[in-house]
């Protein structure tokens, strides 16, 4: 059975809509199409179409027209229900107000609010007439269409009997009522939104009460009012108490750096909401949280606050800040401190940051040949000979050069004066598969070509040592001086004699 309200809050629009529902329709323009019922009329106050709802529901037609129904109007409504279509219903249950019902049973139809609320937020529902919370009852049997509901009514009736007692309220309901009453205690929580409030407290209970990485389907009702409960004794307490208890719950997280997974399934539950400026302080106290425990590099958004972390203090990301290699860095920090660190060891970072300037941009062996266009065999042939020397040298495999050292021996042997300057197409070999082809060395071969004042060919197609080659009209001197090499090298590699330098210095 449904009442009209007794304020003048109850429009036909609301009116027409809980009698839909209650009829087992889901809307209330599906209720004006099953009774002919034009609904733009209707909401327009068209007096057709509201003495037909009138006619229907069975109240006064001028009482509805003015929008004050006459809830004492003995041709009430008697229309049935499907309890799992109802407000305010689960699957199998009814919610109804008790002090609503004891009125009913008193005879006071005027009171009666059956199956409205004033706030409905998530799990709380509240009646709107006595601002107290809504009582579960499950009828024994759910019929899809009953006849008349004041049958069901007597019934609830009669197992009232005893007097009613109201559950004591939770933390969260004592906070409801203040804050619906006007009363502001000066709490960090004061400001926000009710439902903000709510949600975040139900989130954090749940946080609490089943993991933050566990399963949140088929929370009952009752579970989210005990999850409000704890949610809302956390945030009473303040930012301070919100932190504390995200360190009991998330730390600093298993999962790395990655604060999502840390926080499981609460991370949606906000990062979606993070552009509403109602959740925005809660954001600010979770993205505070994060920046004070988590370690990234630079800044980055955390729930849309711009946060940055804790600086890191291992290896590896100390030589990613500063753009150095990890393993020279940690043969340097063996070789000259005695310090022996793993990438994911904790060091000094003054120390890396002194170790920077040396070690930025330092190539290794592979880098180096890329750079001068050979491989890494021909690379360690010339160091062998000492036409090239790093700039580090920490073992036979460690070496390090630096990007001007590089090109000061390609300037050196790519000078335009050791280039052959023609137009005309000649026959000649690359200078690696010269020495290739003599069995020899590609350092031999720079060092033979140079003692018989021998300019070589460039390719333009390649780079570094790659696009010199010996003309085929030069291969007898150089190979010459190749057959008295191996007596002869200190004059082949005196710098005196060939005006050669060895570029690279080892430390």
């Amino acid at each position: 059975m449904i009442f009209p309200a007794p304020h003048t809050r109850e429009t036909v629009a609301s009116y027409g809509y809980r009698i839909a529902r209650l009829s087992g329709l889901s809307s209330l323009p599906e209720m004006a199409y099953l009774f002919d019922l034009d609904l733009r009329a209707l909401l327009m106050g068209d007096r057709h179409s509201v003495e037909r709802l009138a006619r229907y529901a069975g109240c006064d037609p001028a009482a509805l027209s003015n929008g004050a129904l006459d809830a004492s109007n003995p041709r009430r409504l008697q229309l049935g229900a499907d309890p799992r279509n109802k407000v305010m219903c689960a699957k199998d249950r009814f919610r109804f107000c008790p002090a609503c019902l004891g009125n009913l049973a008193d005879g006071n139809l005027r009171a009666a609010c059956l199956a409205r609320t004033d706030w409905l937020i998530d799990a709380n529902h509240v009646c709107a007439e006595h601002e107290i919370r809504l009582m579960t009852i499950t009828p024994r049997k759910a019929s899809r269409i009953q006849p008349d509901l004041s049958s069901l009514v007597l019934q609830l009736t009669a197992a009232q009997k005893a007097m009613w007692q109201p559950d004591r309220p939770t933390s969260m309901e004592c906070y409801i009522s203040e804050r619906l009453g006007g009363m502001h205690a000066g709490r960090w929580i004061d400001d926000l939104q009710l439902d903000v409030i709510i949600h975040t407290a139900e989130v954090f209970g749940a946080m609490a009460s089943r993991g933050a990485n566990a399963s949140w389907q088929d929370i009952s009702a009752d579970e989210r009012r005990a999850h409000g409960c704890i949610g809302a004794d956390i945030l009473i307490e303040g930012p301070a108490t919100v932190k504390e208890f995200l360190h009991d719950q998330i730390g600093r997280g298993r999962h790395g750096n990655d604060y999502r997974k840390a926080f499981g399934k609460a991370f949606n539950q906000f990062y979606f909401r993070k552009d509403q400026p109602a959740y925005r302080p809660i954001c600010e106290v979770m993205a505070e949280y994060v920046g004070e425990n988590f370690r990234f590099t630079g800044q980055e958004k955390v729930f849309g606050i711009l946060t940055r972390g804790i600086q890191p203090t291992t290896l590896r990301s100390l030589c990613k800040q500063h753009g150095i290699g990890t393993k020279i860095t940690a043969l340097v920090l063996k070789a000259q401190y005695d310090i022996r660190a793993g990438e994911s060891h904790i060091v000094d970072p003054a120390l890396i940051a002194e170790l920077a300037p040396k070690l930025k941009d330092l190539l290794n062996a592979q880098d180096a040949g890329r750079h001068l266009g050979i491989c890494v065999e021909v690379l360690r042939t010339l160091i062998a000979d000492q036409l090239l020397l790093p700039d580090f040298r920490f073992n036979n495999r460690m070496i390090g050069f630096r990007p001007e050292t590089l090109d000061a021996f390609l300037g050196t042997w790519m000078a335009p004066a050791r280039i052959r300057k023609t137009r005309k197409k000649m026959s000649c070999k690359p200078l690696t598969i010269f020495a290739r082809a003599h069995r020899t060395r590609t350092s031999h071969v720079l060092l033979a070509a140079d003692a018989a004042q021998v300019n070589f060919t460039y390719d333009r197609r390649k780079q570094g040592l790659g696009a010199l080659g010996i003309a085929e009209k030069d291969s007898a001197a150089v190979l010459e001086r190749l057959r008295i090499f191996p007596g002869n090298r200190a004059a082949l590699a005196s710098t005196a004699s060939t005006g050669l330098k060895n570029h690279g210095k080892i430390q």
